[in-house]
C-alpha cells in the first residue's frame, strides 16, 4: 500500500542502457543504492539497448519530461549515448582529463562519468561494468526531504493526521507500508523551514513509535549497540535472510556474533535442542518449535536477544491445517520475555520469506519498545537485560 498525497516536484529517472546491466541483479541492487543515496528516491526506471533505434528519440523525449536523468550504460554503450547527447545539444565529444570521453560543455567530469545540461535537463551518463565499482554520481539533486518509520501504527489513522499536517506545512507525502508494522512516509517541501517543523511536530506526537532518517536497520543496530546488547537467530524458511539484513549494516559486528539456519529437524535438535517430541507432536512450523529455537539460540550464543523463524514459503508443503504462507516468528530476550506469533503471509516464496525476516526484526522492536523507544541511559539498559 502506498498513497501520495501531494505532487509536483522535479522528476528524476534512471535509464539503464545494456542487456548485462538490466540481467545483473546484484549490479541494478549497487545501482539503486547508490542513486538513492544522491536523491532520496527514484520516480522512474527505464531500460533500453543501446541498439534499439528509437534510443535518441527515447532520449530527447525524456530530456523534455524530466528534470535529472541518470543514465547507467554498458561499456559498448558510453560512447553511443555520449553521441547521441554531443548531437542533442550541439556539441562535440573530446578527451576530459587524459582519461573519460565527454561532450566539451560537460559541467562536470570524472573516470566514466560527466554531466551535462541538455535543454534545462541535468544528463549524468555513468559506465556501469560488471564486478567493478561505480564511477561518482555527479548530479546536484535537488533536497530530496526526509523519510522516517513509524512502528506499530494503524494506517488510516496516520494517513488522516499527517493528510491534515502535510497540508498546513505544503508538505509533498508519500506513505507506504514495507512490513506488517511499520510505516515509511517520505516528505519534501519547497519552503524553507517547513519541513523541520512538520518534522518536529510528527516526532513529537508519534514519540513513542518515530525512528528518524529512512535506515530502518541502521536504526535497530546503533541502538543494540546503545544498550550494550548482542542479538542471533536461529532460521528456518529464511535460511539467514535476517542476518543478511543485518549484516549489510556497516559496524554490524559490535551486536551480532553469529547465527544458525536449521532447515532439518535433526539440525533444530542437534544444534538448537528443539526436543523430538515437540517435532514430533507438534511439527517443525509451531510455535512450540519456535519458541525452543529462540531458547536454544540464546544457550549457545549468550547474546542479549534472539529471532527464529519457522514456516511453509512455498511453492509446495502446505496442507490445510498450514497452508503456504504459514509461518511462525518469535523473539526473545535472554532470561525475559518472548513473543511468538503465527503469520499467514501472502505472495511468492521469496517475498513471503522477506515479510518473515521483516516482522522478525519488527517483533524485536516489539518485545522491548521501551529499550528502543525509550529514553533510559545506557548503563541502565544494559543493567535490565
Amino acid at each position: 500500500m502506498c498513497e501520495n498525497l501531494m505532487r509536483g516536484f522535479m522528476k528524476n529517472i534512471i535509464l539503464v542502457i545494456g542487456e548485462e546491466i538490466r540481467y545483473d541483479a546484484a549490479l541494478m541492487s549497487y545501482i539503486s543504492r547508490s542513486y538513492e543515496r544522491v536523491f532520496g528516491r527514484m520516480d522512474d526506471l527505464k531500460f533500453l539497448s543501446e541498439n534499439d533505434k528509437v534510443l535518441p528519440f527515447a532520449l530527447e523525449k525524456m530530456i523534455d519530461s524530466y528534470d535529472f536523468i541518470t543514465i547507467f550504460a554498458a561499456n559498448s554503450a558510453y560512447a553511443v549515448v555520449g553521441k547521441i547527447l554531443s548531437t542533442l545539444s550541439f556539441d562535440s565529444l573530446e578527451l576530459k582529463n587524459g582519461e573519460t570521453l565527454a561532450p566539451s560543455m560537460a559541467r562536470a567530469v570524472a573516470k566514466n562519468s560527466f554531466l551535462l545540461n541538455v535543454r534545462g535537463c541535468s544528463v549524468n551518463v555513468i559506465k556501469a561494468l560488471c564486478l567493478q565499482s561505480l564511477p561518482p554520481i555527479l548530479q546536484d539533486a535537488p533536497n530530496a526531504g526526509e523519510s522516517f518509520y513509524l512502528f506499530d501504527c494503524e494506517y488510516e489513522s496516520v494517513k488522516q493526521r499527517l493528510e491534515s499536517l502535510a497540508i498546513s506545512y505544503k508538505i509533498s507525502l508519500t506513505i507506504s507500508r514495507p512490513s506488517s508494522f511499520l510505516l515509511l512516509v517520505r516528505a519534501s517541501a519547497m519552503k524553507f523551514g517547513a519541513l523541520d517543523a512538520f518534522l518536529q511536530s510528527v516526532g513529537k506526537y508519534y514519540e513513542s513509535c518515530y525512528i528518524e532518517g529512512g535506515d530502518f536497520m541502521g536504526f535497530v543496530v546503533d541502538r543494540l549497540r546503545e544498550i550494550g546488547a548482542k542479538i542471533t537467530f536461529a532460521e528456518s524458511c529464511t535460511a539467514g535472510l535476517i542476518a543478511a539484513k543485518f549484516g549489510a549494516v556497516a559496524g554490524v559486528s559490535d551486536v551480532f556474533d553469529g547465527s544458525l539456519v536449521s532447515y532439518a529437524n535433526e539440525i533444530k535438535n542437534l544444534w538448537l535442542n528443539v526436543g523430538e517430541d515437540t517435532l514430533a507432536r507438534y511439527g517443525a512450523v509451531s510455535a512450540q518449535t519456535v519458541g525452543e529455537m529462540l531458547e536454544g539460540a540464546l544457550q549457545s550464543s549468550g547474546a542479549s536477544f534472539a529471532l527464529a523463524v519457522s514456516g511453509i514459503a512455498g511453492p509446495g508443503g502446505g496442507s490445510a491445517q498450514k497452508p503456504v504462507g504459514t509461518v511462525f516468528i518469535g523473539a526473545k530476550e535472554q532470561g525475559g520475555k518472548q513473543i511468538v506469533g503465527e503469520f499467514h503471509l501472502k505472495g511468492d516464496r521469496n517475498y513471503i520469506r522477506e515479510q518473515s525476516a521483516d516482522i522478525a526484526i519488527c517483533l524485536l522492536l516489539k518485545l522491548r519498545s521501551d529499550l528502543f523507544f525509550g529514553r533510559l541511559p545506557s548503563a541502565i539498559a544494559r543493567d535490565e537485560i
